[in-house]
C-alpha cells in the first residue's frame, strides 16, 4: 500500500475511532444513569445532580417543610408580628421540580441529548425555579387582623359636651393602619427566602369617621344658641318671659350617634329643665279673673258683661315654643295660654240666673217734699236690687223689716182706725210707704207673679188703681208673692221728687198680662165715730173727717201665653170707706156738758 494511502487511511480512521469511542462512552453513561438527575442541577441552593428521583423528591420536601413552617418576621408601626406560610396555604409542587430536574439532559432527540452530554462537561450548571402557591387573600386578612389587634391604633371618634355656657368639642385624631395590599405583596416576595429577613410593612393614616371641622362648627353653632336668652311673649295678656342661657344650657344635650354609619354629631333639647323653670315662673304670669256682670241700661235692656276666666302659660307646650324661639331670627316666640278656671262668678252663672228682659213697670205719683216722700224713697232704696230665686216666696216686711226712726223713717199720715191721722201714733213712723207697696204690687201684678199676700186700703185714694193696690203695716198687712218662673227676678226701683217706679226683670216665658175692673157694687153708707177730748169745749162738736161710703169691686188679671192659651184670675175687695169722725168734750158722754157750760 502506498504510503500516501496509508497516511490517508490513518487520518480517516483516527477521528472515526474517537467518535466511536465517545459514542460508546455516551451509550454507557446513558445506560448507567437512567434513574438519576443528570448534570449540575440545583433548587434554592440544594444540589440535585446525581440523586435518583426519590432522593431528589425528599430533598425538595424538606425544603418545603422548612419554608412552610419557618415564620416570616414582620414589623408594622413599631409592632412585631410573624406569619407562618403554612397558615396562608403555602405549597411547593415538589413533583414538578423533580420531574423538571429529571428531564435535564434528556429532552429532545438523541442528537440533542448527545450535544447536551458533550456540553455539560464544561460549565453547565442549572438552577431550577420553585413553583409554589399561596392564598394571597389570607395574607390580606392576616394583615387586617394585625391592624386591628396588633397595631390597635384606630382613629378616635371624638366627643362633644356642654360645659357651662359653652359647647366644648374633643376633636377626633387620625389612627394608624397597615397598607394591606402592598403588605401582602412584600410578604409574598419573601416566601422563598430561607434566611427569613424581617419585612417592614408600609402603614397608612386611618381617617376619623368625622372631620375635625364638623366638631368645631357644631360647637360654635350650639354655643351661639345657648349663650343668649330667648323671649316668649303674649301681647294679649301682656306677658313676657325671658328664658336665661343657664336654662338653655341645661336643656341642650349633645353627643355622637354611633348607631348610624357614618356616625353623626347630634343634639337634642331636654324639656325637663325648661319645664321646671316655666313651672316656677309661670304662676306669676297668671291672669286675674274678672267676675261676670250684668246691668240694666237706661232703655231697660238686660246686658251681660262676660266674665274673664283665669288663664296661665301652657307649660306643656312652652318647651316647644322655646325651640321655636331658638330657630327664629329674633329669638322670640308666642306664649300659648291655657284655661285654668272660671271666675268666681262666671258668664254661665249669670246666664243661669235667666234674667233676659223687663217683665213689668209701674209708676205712681205724689207731691214733692213731704215726710211721706222720704219714707217712700227709703223703702224703695231698701228694695232696689232684690233678687228672688225661681219658686221662692218674697215678703216685703221680711226684706225691709220694721220702719223705724233709727232707719231714717219719718212720721207721716196713716189710716188709723179708719181715719187718716198724723202723727202721734207709732203707726205714723213710715207713713206713706203704702204708696210704694201699691206701686210694687202693680209691678208684681203685671209681671204675672203669683200673688201670695196683699191687702188693699180700706179707703180708696184716687192716686191708686181702684182695687188694684195694697197697704203695708208691720208685721201686717204684708205684701208677698212667689216667683213662679224658672228664672230669677230682679226688682228695680227708682224715684224722682214726685214719683216712684218699680220694675221687674226676669223671664216669664213671654206672657202678656192685662187687668180688668168690674163696676162698683154692694154700696155701704158712711160710718161715724166720736173721739172725746178736753181739747174741745163742753157742748161743742168738731168734724175731724167727713168720711166716705163703701163699695165692692172685682179685679181681674188676664194672662195670655205664647201658645194663645188665656187664664183669668179674680180678686174681690170691699172698700169700707172712711169714718166720719167727730171730736167732743167728754161731758157729752153723760150729758153733763150743760152744767159745765153754766159754770
Amino acid at each position: 500500500m502506498r504510503r500516501a494511502l496509508r497516511i490517508a487511511v490513518i487520518v480517516i480512521m483516527v477521528p472515526v475511532s474517537l467518535a466511536l469511542m465517545v459514542g460508546i462512552v455516551f451509550a454507557v453513561d446513558r445506560a448507567t444513569n437512567g434513574g438519576e438527575v443528570l448534570g449540575d442541577v440545583s433548587v434554592a441552593g440544594i444540589p440535585l445532580g446525581g440523586l435518583d428521583e426519590s432522593d431528589a423528591l425528599a430533598e425538595i420536601r424538606a425544603l418545603e417543610d422548612q419554608l412552610r413552617l419557618t415564620p416570616i418576621p414582620v414589623t408594622a408601626a413599631g409592632k412585631d408580628f410573624a406569619l407562618t406560610p403554612a397558615d396562608i396555604g403555602f405549597d411547593i409542587d415538589e413533583e414538578a421540580i423533580v420531574a423538571e430536574a429529571m428531564e435535564n439532559g434528556r429532552e429532545g432527540t438523541m442528537t440533542t441529548q448527545f450535544d447536551w452530554w458533550i456540553d455539560h462537561f464544561g460549565d453547565d450548571t442549572r438552577t431550577l425555579d420553585i413553583p409554589y402557591t399561596f392564598d394571597r387573600d389570607a395574607i390580606v386578612a392576616t394583615v387586617q387582623v394585625w391592624e386591628v389587634e396588633g397595631v390597635d391604633a384606630p382613629p378616635t371618634i371624638g366627643s362633644i359636651r356642654v360645659d357651662g355656657l359653652r359647647v366644648i368639642p374633643e376633636v377626633p385624631v387620625a389612627g394608624t393602619g397597615i397598607e394591606a395590599e402592598p403588605a401582602a405583596d412584600l410578604i409574598a416576595a419573601t416566601l422563598l427566602d430561607q434566611s427569613r429577613p424581617s419585612v417592614d410593612l408600609p402603614t397608612r393614616a386611618l381617617a376619623p369617621a368625622l372631620e375635625k371641622s364638623e366638631f368645631i362648627e357644631a360647637a360654635a353653632e350650639w354655643t351661639a344658641l345657648i349663650n343668649k336668652p330667648v323671649t316668649l311673649v303674649n301681647e294679649e295678656y301682656g306677658a313676657e318671659i325671658s328664658v336665661p342661657p343657664v336654662v338653655l344650657a341645661r336643656s341642650l344635650e349633645v353627643g355622637i350617634d354611633t348607631s348610624v354609619s357614618p356616625p353623626a354629631i347630634t343634639h337634642q333639647w331636654r324639656f325637663a329643665p325648661v319645664r321646671e323653670f316655666m313651672d316656677r315662673v309661670s304662676t306669676s304670669y297668671e291672669t286675674n279673673p274678672v267676675d261676670a256682670e250684668w246691668y240694666i241700661t237706661d232703655d231697660d235692656e238686660v246686658v251681660i258683661v262676660p266674665s274673664v276666666p283665669v288663664y296661665e302659660p301652657d307649660t306643656t307646650v312652652l318647651s316647644r315654643q322655646v325651640l321655636a324661639a331658638l330657630a327664629s331670627e329674633d329669638r322670640t316666640a308666642e306664649i300659648p295660654y291655657r284655661f285654668v278656671r272660671e271666675a268666681d262668678y262666671s258668664t254661665a252663672d249669670v246666664e243661669e240666673i235667666g234674667i233676659t228682659e223687663k217683665l213689668s213697670e209701674f209708676t205712681t205719683f205724689h207731691n214733692c217734699c213731704e215726710n211721706r216722700v222720704v219714707n217712700i224713697q227709703l223703702i224703695a232704696d231698701a228694695v232696689d236690687g232684690a233678687m228672688i230665686a225661681p219658686g221662692a216666696t218674697w215678703s216685703l216686711n221680711d226684706h225691709v223689716g220694721q220702719r223705724t226712726r233709727d232707719k231714717g223713717y219719718l212720721p207721716a199720715g196713716a189710716i188709723i182706725g179708719g181715719v187718716v191721722e198724723c202723727c202721734d201714733s207709732p203707726i205714723n213712723i213710715g207713713g206713706g210707704t203704702s204708696q210704694f207697696t201699691t206701686t210694687m204690687y202693680n209691678a208684681i201684678f203685671f209681671a204675672g207673679m203669683e200673688d201670695i199676700d196683699h191687702t188693699p186700703h180700706t179707703i180708696w185714694f184716687s192716686r191708686y188703681p181702684e182695687g188694684q193696690e195694697a197697704t203695708l203695716g208691720f208685721p201686717a198687712p204684708d205684701l208677698a208673692f212667689r216667683n213662679n218662673t224658672d228664672a230669677w227676678v230682679l226688682v228695680d226701683t227708682s224715684h224722682t221728687d214726685t214719683s216712684i217706679t218699680v220694675k221687674f226683670f226676669g223671664d216669664n216665658g213671654g206672657i202678656e198680662v192685662e187687668s180688668g175692673l168690674s163696676d162698683r157694687y154692694n154700696f155701704s153708707g158712711i160710718r161715724e165715730v166720736v173721739e172725746y177730748t178736753t181739747d174741745v169745749k163742753p157742748g161743742e162738736e168738731i168734724l175731724v173727717s167727713a168720711g166716705s161710703g163703701g163699695w165692692s169691686v172685682d179685679i181681674y188679671r188676664y194672662i195670655t201665653y205664647p201658645d194663645g192659651e188665656m187664664t183669668t184670675e179674680e180678686w174681690t175687695w170691699h172698700y169700707t170707706g172712711g169714718f166720719r169722725k167727730y171730736e167732743r168734750h167728754p161731758c157729752s158722754k153723760n150729758n153733763t156738758c150743760a152744767a159745765l157750760i153754766e159754770e
